[in-house]
């Protein structure tokens, strides 16, 4: 996978999550990436940064959860997708997720093949978008 110049945010607390993010995404050549550890830090990201494209949202972090921190990002970059990623597994889990609002569900511990699906899903819609506006990156 080539980089694009788009910027994955990835919202974790846990270290050896963030340090499994950092490999996958090397090892797919993705360079444009912030990992922050707070939904507060998110939240301020997404709305001061529009080349944020894509936001990976751990569900279980301290302060502001990741449901209350989507509903905040959604206020202001409505059309940014976020993606709740836990290790919390229910049977319904990708149903209760989606009907919270997030654009679509990873499940802990992250698996190569299904980052990459995301990524691809996602990354397709936002490079149309930006070139309708008039954006082509640096």
């Amino acid at each position: 996978m080539k980089n694009d110049n788009h910027i994955i945010l990835v919202v974790e607390d846990d270290e050896v999550s963030c340090e499994l993010f950092k490999e996958l995404f090397e090892k797919d050549n993705i360079k444009t990436f912030l990992i922050v550890k707070e939904g507060e830090e998110a939240i301020e990201i997404c709305k001061n940064n529009h080349a944020i494209s894509l936001v990976l949202m751990d569900i279980k972090l301290p302060g502001i959860n990741g449901y209350d921190a989507l509903k905040e990002i959604k206020k202001v970059r409505y059309d940014l997708p976020v993606v709740a990623q836990t290790a919390c597994i229910m049977n319904d889990a990708k149903d209760l997720y989606l009907n919270s609002g997030f654009d679509d569900f990873i499940s802990k511990p992250i698996n190569s093949g299904e980052l990459t699906r995301l990524i691809e899903k996602y990354r397709e819609p936002l490079f149309n978008q930006m070139s309708d506006i008039g954006f082509h990156g640096k």
